[in-house]
């Protein structure tokens, strides 16, 4: 079922390095990326996210940081639960990636969440917003395509510099949906694999003025450029980053 569906246009844990890179019980052979493969992204991701601070806070006229939380491999179905369990509809922007890698963005959160950010960004008090209108999903897209934009000049920047290889990242236009989180995320990860294959993606976490908001950020590369990012990957040396 759909509650709402607009096609046009949670908290996560907290951080400990030793979770940055998180697998589930399925066998090595079985995983896209080794534990080499991801301590080897862990500075790319981390500079997409700095270059989205940096981008979103200017946009909102706030300090708004965003942190990698880990990169994450799992099934389909362990990954739903990434923006929410229960039965209550969230939303999301969602947005493609093209270029050297392609794949999807997605920057979630529920209603309440989401209105806090578009009374933040049209600069009206806190909870004045209470339902979904064409301003505010107007406003909430913009701020996708701002952070998007931002994590993946970070991303290609930091890949070129250390491969020595040209990398470009380009966003696509985002998207404002209302669903229930399960639908969310199988429309995000629908280019990446079958239900049964695991899944690649990178799990962040934001606070505003050091308070942590219920905004749920992924990068979710797709099939064809996991295997490109695992050729990259292998070719680079291993940095102290954590």
């Amino acid at each position: 079922m759909n509650p709402n569906r607009e096609s046009d246009e949670n908290n996560p844990p907290a951080f400990d390095a030793a979770d940055f890179m998180t697998t589930t019980e399925h066998s090595m052979e079985q995983e896209a990326f080794s534990p080499e493969h991801l301590q080897k992204l862990i500075p790319a991701v981390h500079r997409g996210a700095a270059e989205c601070s940096q981008a979103i806070s200017a946009w909102c006229s706030a300090p708004l940081s965003m942190t990698v939380e880990r990169v994450g491999q799992s099934t389909l179905q362990q990954a739903t639960g990434l923006l929410g369990t229960g039965d209550a509809a969230v939303c999301a922007c969602l947005m493609g990636m093209e270029g050297s890698c392609t794949g999807q963005m997605l920057l979630g959160f529920e209603d309440a969440s989401g209105l806090t950010l578009a009374d933040l960004i049209l600069g009206r008090p806190d909870a004045t917003t209470s339902v979904w209108g064409d301003v505010e999903i107007s406003a909430a897209m913009e701020t996708m395509n701002i952070a998007g934009s931002a994590f993946l000049n970070g991303l290609a920047a930091e890949l070129s510099e250390r491969s020595g290889q040209p990398i470009r990242l380009l966003p696509t236009p985002p998207v404002f949906l209302r669903d229930y989180a399960a639908s969310l995320l199988q429309s995000a990860f629908m280019n990446q694999a079958c239900s049964d294959s695991l899944l690649v993606y990178t799990e962040t976490r934001f606070e505003l003025c050091g308070r942590p908001l219920a905004w749920t950020f992924l990068w979710i590369p797709d099939a064809e450029s996991i295997d490109h990012l695992r050729t990259l990957l292998q070719s680079l040396p291993l940095t102290g980053h954590k």
